[in-house]
């Protein structure tokens, strides 16, 4: 029988071989794109970053550095999302949205509304490694307000993580948000994203079910209502994603494939994001919302060698 430290001197050895592999597909006059999206592909996160690590000591250089002179556009974006530990892309992610004139509100919404707290402590702690300073500030710096809030509240990590609830709570609780929108002249938006950002997920999705039932209205619905703007779609996003969180980013997509301005980009941050976690969920979805698969829709809407690698990780799934 073979010992863990057998297995992993094997792990080793075939990790040596891949990052030799990609350096054969850069070297000389031409790129073997075919065998980075083959090789890239084969292999998990955390084996990547040990081909990562092998390349360096193997080659001298960097493996980031020569893929950017051999090959560009979204292949290259989506191949360095690959080799980039998950919880630092969407760091990465982040922090791209605070860059340049204005705040890019939809990708933060994206990554803080769709998160529970313990998955928004581990990006918070690949912020802090790789810019040397607390997420919290930059959204304070950069985004004010009631969205503001909302943001920072997420980003604490302090929303309750109790799997069950207190029927008397959510009863109240309920009622404090009917009070706060539906149930008055204006919307109390602090009371809103209070409960929202702070409520366990067992909690919020007992509260979406007895607020249907004592105000014959969708929770949804009464947001859509009360708020506009960034603000309703973070809102909306927490709701979405605490009821089904595959269906979320199955609508994502679409809606971005319609709206076509940043689809490409879209994707490949979905599809990378939620690889080792959701993404075979999300096609479902996908399927069961439209009547046809990813694959279907990268084929139709994207083409080149991004295109081969996008539908090779989803054959995968």
């Amino acid at each position: 029988m073979e010992t863990d430290s057998e297995r992993c001197e094997k792990e080793q050895a075939q990790m040596e071989k891949v990052a030799m592999s990609f350096e054969k597909a850069m070297k000389g006059i031409g790129t073997d794109e075919n065998r980075i999206i083959r090789e890239v592909v084969a292999y998990n996160n955390k084996q990547r970053q040990l081909i990562k690590s092998k390349y360096l000591v193997l080659t001298g250089k960097e493996i980031e550095e020569d893929l950017k002179s051999e090959i560009g556009g979204f292949f290259l974006e989506a191949v360095l999302a690959l080799f980039t530990p998950v919880d630092e892309y969407e760091a990465s992610i982040l922090h791209k949205a605070f860059e340049g004139i204005g705040t890019n509100e939809q990708k933060i919404i994206e990554i803080l509304c769709t998160k529970s707290s313990e998955e928004i402590r581990q990006v918070k702690d690949a912020y802090r490694r790789l810019y040397k300073t607390e997420l919290e500030v930059d959204l304070k710096n950069e985004e004010g307000g009631d969205l503001g809030r909302l943001f920072r509240s997420l980003a604490s990590g302090g929303r309750r993580e109790n799997h069950g609830y207190d029927k008397d709570f959510i009863e109240k609780e309920t009622q404090n948000l009917y009070d706060a929108g539906e149930g008055k002249t204006g919307t109390d938006e602090k009371e809103f994203v209070r409960i929202l950002s702070s409520r366990s997920f067992a909690e919020l999705s007992a509260i979406f079910v007895l607020y249907k039932e004592s105000f014959e209205n969708d929770l949804e619905q009464a947001i859509k209502d009360e708020f506009s703007g960034d603000l309703c779609e973070a809102l909306l996003t927490i709701v979405k994603c605490i009821r089904n969180r595959p269906k979320y980013f199955a609508e994502l997509i679409a809606r971005s494939s319609q709206e076509k301005k940043n689809f490409e980009q879209d994707l490949l941050q979905v599809v990378i994001r939620r690889y080792e976690i959701d993404l075979p969920e999300i096609n479902d979805e996908f399927k069961k919302l439209y009547g046809r698969s990813l694959t279907d829709l990268v084929n139709k809407e994207t083409n080149g060698d991004f295109k081969k690698l996008i539908i090779s990780l989803l054959k995968k799934i």
